[in-house]
């Protein structure tokens, strides 16, 4: 058996052979969100359970950060029976910013981390507190063991499977590959902190973004978690009898973490390309909640959703395979949370609090047929999917109802959001292009819905007004030259905007409105043709340095097109 672990950031291993302080059937590394859905999952089968955590209490992120008003992500699971627990612990209502009838439920530290501790002295899971992982045992390519330690002593733990739930921590020690961040500079998504704030009887979250962790040593990113959490809260707030703030279980929170190189991996650019996996365990729903600011610096996949289709108030389910959850090459181990193989751009549809619930729930029960079957990780993956759906089914974790496809976030239907139709046939295509909010349209194309899309957008360029110019964008998706003419056109006839307002409007002030901007379009896609004749008009557009918003974000898109011009020279 070989004993692995870090020196100095980069693994290390060694012979084994000493005897296991603690026995288990599933050790899960990391109470958090998705890892104590999991553990609960698997002691509701009858195995024994071991959690360690590097927090106080469970819950992770979803509690101790005060992660309230996360409602997107669809309904559905185990973690209904510990929301149930939570609801009589305390009556506080913590209020949905949209203020709507019918939001979402959501909970304090205090009630979701009291509800499941009742579920872990339930089914006697064991939980270590205030521990970290320091080592994991394998034998071949099979996990056998972790060991833990509280800051005086290490324990090791045998167990038949393990779980990692604490972001990579323990993929990390074996020195498995991860999918990496964004390809342009390799940076993930910014890091932010919640409060919570009483105010006209209710309890509101609210939320700050911090920075990144991107580049960061141990000790700098340490360093940053303590000064933002240490930061006074965000300036609209106020501290007086009207207004009072609570700031319980302070934690910064990472929007994203490197994700684990899977036994199958489903990035975003295969949604994209129509590639929809097999063997669905679970649907998420969600927007791209991706916050980082620079948009210009993304992958193009996300700059085809974001900035070219206009899709930042659509959401989109995206169903999980039980291989999304195997690290590759590796038995015995699950991953659950921000770290499945969805890779840089698809985590941020994937990581609401229930989805990710529903994560822990559906990597428990596959530990729990693992030891049942007495067999490998991979095999119920490929030939007891049927039997894990039924098994997800029965408490609403599995529901092909929530593979919304592509759902609009301002409308809401019963627990979910509407699911959207979407342009098709030559007239739908006409109708929406020649609006102000071609979004639906231009995302068709992308997906490659309509047939012989490239001919009937070119046939729309012979047109004029917005039907012109939004064909022209769809060209551009398609990555088709013969939209270029009219790309000049509209970067020589300046900044022009559009603004729609949804009809309808639930939750986040902000997906209300959806500005149409195609000079700064024109320019992202001018810059990846990357014809050398262009880079003089780039050059111009990036040295703008004046106060109109429009022309800043615009010359940022040059400045990321001409720095790939140079990478190609």
């Amino acid at each position: 058996m070989k004993r692995k672990t870090l020196v100095n950031s980069l693994p290390v291993e060694s012979s084994w052979s000493g005897e296991f302080d603690l026995h288990c059937d599933v050790c899960v590394v990391g109470a958090g969100t998705a890892g104590a859905i999991a553990a609960i999952a698997a002691a509701k089968r009858g195995h024994s359970v071991i959690v360690c955590d590097s927090a106080p209490i469970a819950g992770g992120s979803a509690t101790a950060a005060c992660v309230w008003d996360y409602y997107y992500g669809s309904d559905g699971g185990l973690y209904c029976e510990v929301n149930a627990e939570a609801d009589s612990v305390s009556d506080i209502y913590l209020k949905s910013m949209s203020g709507q009838p019918g939001s979402k439920r959501s909970y304090t530290t205090a009630q979701k981390s009291l509800a499941l501790a009742k579920f872990f002295d339930k089914y006697n899971i064991k939980a270590f507190y205030s521990s970290y992982v320091t080592d994991v045992f394998v034998d071949s390519n099979k996990v056998c063991g972790v060991a833990i330690n509280d800051g005086e002593r290490t324990s090791t733990i045998s167990a038949k499977v393990v779980i990692d739930g604490a972001e990579g921590a323990v993929c990390r020690l074996l020195g498995l590959n991860t999918l990496g961040g964004r390809l342009s500079d390799g940076r993930s998504a910014r890091f932010s902190r919640t409060v919570g704030v009483m105010s006209g009887g209710y309890l509101l979250g609210r939320w700050r973004f911090c920075g990144d962790f991107a580049g960061a040593d141990t000790e700098k990113a340490a360093r940053l978690d303590y000064e933002y959490a240490a930061e006074p809260p965000c300036s609209v707030e106020r501290l007086d009898e009207r207004c009072r703030l609570y700031s319980l279980g302070y934690e910064t929170g990472r929007r994203e973490v490197p994700c684990i190189e899977t036994e199958q991996v489903y990035l975003f650019s295969d949604y994209l390309d129509g590639k929809h996996p097999d063997g669905a365990i679970f649907y998420t729903t969600s927007p791209l909640d991706n916050a980082n600011p620079d948009l210009w610096n993304e992958d193009e996949d996300f700059q085809d959703w974001q900035l070219l289709s206009d899709m930042h108030a659509y959401g989109v389910s995206v169903g999980v395979t039980p291989k999304m959850l195997i690290p590759k090459g590796v038995d015995r181990l699950l991953v659950a949370g921000k770290h499945i193989g969805t890779g840089h751009t698809m985590t941020s549809a994937v990581r609401m609090k229930s989805d990710m619930e529903k994560c822990g729930e559906a990597a428990g029960v596959i530990a729990s047929l693992t030891i049942e079957y007495e067999t490998t990780t991979f095999d119920i993956a490929d030939t007891h999917i049927d039997e894990l759906r039924g098994i997800l089914g029965a408490s609403g974790c599995y529901n092909p109802e929530n593979d919304r496809g592509i759902c609009d976030l301002n409308d809401p239907t019963g627990n979910t959001w509407k699911s959207c139709h979407l342009p098709v046939t030559a007239e739908e295509l006409r109708e929406s292009l020649s609006s102000i909010h071609p979004s639906l349209g231009l995302i068709s194309v992308r997906l490659g819905l309509p047939e012989q899309a490239n001919e009937l957008l070119r046939g729309f360029l012979d047109e004029g007004g917005l039907l012109r110019e939004n064909a022209a964008i769809g060209l551009g998706l398609l990555r088709d030259e013969s939209c270029i003419p009219v790309l000049h056109e509209i970067l020589d006839g300046g900044v022009k905007t559009y603004l729609y307002e949804s009809p309808v409007k639930y939750q986040y002030p902000w997906l209300h409105a959806t500005e149409l901007c195609n000079y700064i379009k024109a320019v992202c896609l001018i810059g990846r043709f990357g014809h050398a004749d262009d880079r003089p008009r780039l050059e111009k557009i990036a040295a703008y340095s004046g106060d109109d918003s429009h022309l800043t974000k615009a010359a940022e898109y040059a400045r990321a097109a001409l720095k790939s011009y140079d990478r190609q020279a």
